[in-house]
């Protein structure tokens, strides 16, 4: 298992560096998740907005199938009742 910090901790170790060490999977697949669907509301010059975000799970963004990288534009399109997002083409 590979770590952030580039180095492997014992659970005291952690505490004792005072550091948040998340675990990045390297060989184990996740390609299935549950994330949520939000609105947070914001205010402008007075007025609200709406504004909706899609979280997706940690272990499916950090699988090395997952095709999106971050800051990537994306391209949401509703099919059904199915939601279908796909990396934009620039």
């Amino acid at each position: 298992m590979l770590y952030q910090l580039g180095i492997s901790l014992s659970d005291s170790e952690k505490i004792m560096l005072g550091k948040v060490v998340t675990p990045i999977r390297e060989s184990k697949t996740m390609q299935k998740g549950k994330g949520r669907y939000f609105n947070r509301p914001t205010i402008s010059k007075g007025k609200k907005y709406d504004k909706f975000f899609i979280y997706v799970p940690t272990e499916v963004a950090r699988d090395t199938n997952f095709p999106l990288k971050d800051g990537d534009r994306i391209e949401v399109e509703i099919k059904g009742k199915t939601v279908i997002i796909t990396k934009a083409e620039d």
